[in-house]
């Protein structure tokens, strides 16, 4: 896989110039960002290796990801303007009272080329401000390449590595934490399902390196030993996603709420069962060695 020389040079000066991100007790932490975002909450991988290497502390992970979504909230707009979809980022963000966000845009921003990069940079900087009043750690992450050595894919890599510089230069002004993935997949071209997106074996593979992006060690680790924690972890996301994006939340909350809305109320009933997730992820990771 080719990676064009500012990915390396991005990924040797700011990670090497950077403090190790610390996690601390009771930090609650949301992760925005797009469809490599949402994906990582079906396998649980990267958040089971974050409980395990702090087991030591209490916290918390919720996962906000969307598929195909941007800075500027285009895909959570739903029926609405992306003005609307910004909206719920948002609200969605700092209604979870977190103390720690990840946030993870520009792989479908770069599409627009060289000549949306001012754009993209103003909309993180944008969402970067209406995050303000959370007053939280906050840690940027660089969009992944892509797999394969094709044309379109070199030309493509090249422009992910501008937004990837833009990404980097926001975080070091702003001083949160950079998070390089430029080498996430390390040539391997068969962990992902189209060359873009991580496939399950994917997010396995490429954990150690995710864990390294943060500063952290990247240990070995035993996923026999942890998979009862990544399965607990995998079941409180899916119980999280059903209580924030109801599959049928035009009709609970929408514009035909009339034929079906009563039966909102219902949605929060999921709040005890995520919590009792929570328990039992927390019973698990203390019989960890």
């Amino acid at each position: 896989m080719f990676l064009p020389a500012v990915f390396v040079a991005l990924a040797f000066a700011q990670t090497s110039t950077q403090k190790p991100f610390e996690f601390k007790d009771d930090d609650r932490i949301v992760w925005i960002g797009n469809t490599f975002v949402e994906r990582e909450q079906r396998y649980g991988y990267w958040e089971t290796a974050l409980l395990a290497a702090n087991k030591d502390k209490k916290i918390t992970f919720r996962n906000l990801g969307w598929s195909g979504d941007t800075v500027f909230g285009d895909a959570r707009a739903a029926f609405d303007s992306p003005a609307k979809g910004f909206e719920r980022l948002v609200s969605l963000t700092l209604e979870l009272k977190p103390t720690v966000i990840f946030v993870s845009y520009g792989s479908n921003e770069a599409f627009e080329g060289e000549g949306g990069l001012a754009k993209f940079e103003k909309g993180l900087e944008k969402l970067l401000d209406a995050l303000k009043p959370t007053n939280t750690r906050i840690v940027l992450f660089s969009p992944i390449p892509l797999s394969g050595n094709t044309p379109k894919t070199v030309e493509r890599n090249a422009m992910l590595a501008r937004y990837t510089e833009a990404i980097s230069g926001i975080a070091r002004n702003r001083g949160h934490h950079f998070a390089d993935l430029a080498h996430i997949m390390d040539g391997e071209d068969s962990l992902t399902d189209n060359g873009i997106h991580l496939n399950e074996n994917g997010y396995k593979i490429c954990t150690p390196r995710f864990i390294a992006s943060l500063g952290l060690d990247a240990r070995t680790l035993d996923w026999k030993e942890l998979d009862p924690l990544r399965q607990v972890v995998i079941e409180k996301n899916q119980l999280f996603f059903y209580r924030w994006r109801p599959q049928n939340e035009t009709y609970l909350f929408g514009f035909r709420k009339h034929e079906q809305g009563k039966n909102g109320k219902e949605v929060a009933e999921f709040d005890p069962l995520v919590g009792k997730a929570e328990d039992d992820i927390d019973k698990i990771r203390k019989q960890l060695k």
